[in-house]
């Protein structure tokens, strides 16, 4: 027996909002982090996907039923999620950034381990840096924050809905405001770096018998650690202040993308 045509719409329109509910989650840090069970990942998709699909079945324009258009739509919905999920990888990408920063300070940026969210060699710092963003991620609830963006998003951004393409901008100001936060995460320490520097070096000019490279690696890496652990607090504040900014910068972003 044939199927219905609105049947086959109503399952046309739960698949892609499945396929935006799972290309966020795939996407997202922590919940897309390659350590999460398959299992977990499939089962928040499915669940997400049962409780979103009541709320905007009857408010999704015609789906066009070719499959040229079909995938076109689907890649669409795949572009809208990873354009949200953009926008917390910046923030974990600035964290990184800043590790890189300090640990290139300290003479130990050839120190690297594999990092398993980015597939990539990583310095000892930059890794730590991302643990401790990664914990306060979950404890200031920014994982929430993401699956209200993505339930808000079927109604700012509705399914099959044209892009706006001057809302990319929002985009790149995001970007730019990455570097602002690497800056600000190792400009305290990379200022001591530089002033150390130039004292080791007033020093081998003063007193030549002395063998600066091997006084200045303990005393970069110890003046290093003891920085950073020091500086924690407004490591602490910044990584939360940029995760706090995270549900309004994602909604005017859907709005400008919507055109509105």
């Amino acid at each position: 027996m044939d199927v219905p045509w609105p049947d086959i719409e109503q399952i046309i329109i739960g698949l892609l909002v499945m396929l935006r509910v799972s290309a966020l989650i795939m996407m997202l840090p922590i919940l897309g982090h390659q350590l999460v069970p398959a299992q977990i990942k499939r089962g928040l998709i499915v669940l997400l996907t049962i409780l979103i699909f009541p709320l905007v079945a009857d408010k999704v324009a015609a789906i066009p039923l070719k499959p040229v258009a079909f995938v076109i739509v689907a890649i669409h919905e795949i572009l809208v999620a990873a354009a949200i999920a953009l926008f917390a990888q910046l923030i974990f990408a600035a964290i990184q950034l800043a590790g890189q920063l300090i640990s290139f300070q300290m003479g130990m940026s050839v120190a690297n381990v594999f990092d398993p969210m980015t597939h990539s060699q990583q310095s000892v710092v930059s890794q730590l840096a991302v643990t401790l963003a990664m914990l306060l991620w979950i404890s200031v609830g920014a994982h929430h924050m993401f699956i209200t963006a993505l339930i808000e998003s079927f109604t700012l951004f509705p399914i099959h809905q044209a892009i706006y393409f001057p809302a990319l901008s929002t985009l790149t100001d995001a970007a730019a405001t990455m570097f602002v936060l690497a800056l600000k995460i190792a400009a305290p320490l990379m200022v001591l770096m530089t002033l150390v520097y130039v004292a080791l070096g007033l020093l081998s000019r003063a007193v030549p018998q002395i063998q600066v490279f091997f006084v200045s690696f303990p005393l970069t890496v110890g003046l290093g650690l003891l920085t950073f652990a020091l500086g924690m607090p407004a490591f602490v504040y910044l990584v939360s202040d940029a995760f706090s900014t995270l549900p309004n910068q994602i909604p005017l972003f859907l709005r400008h993308m919507s055109g509105v």
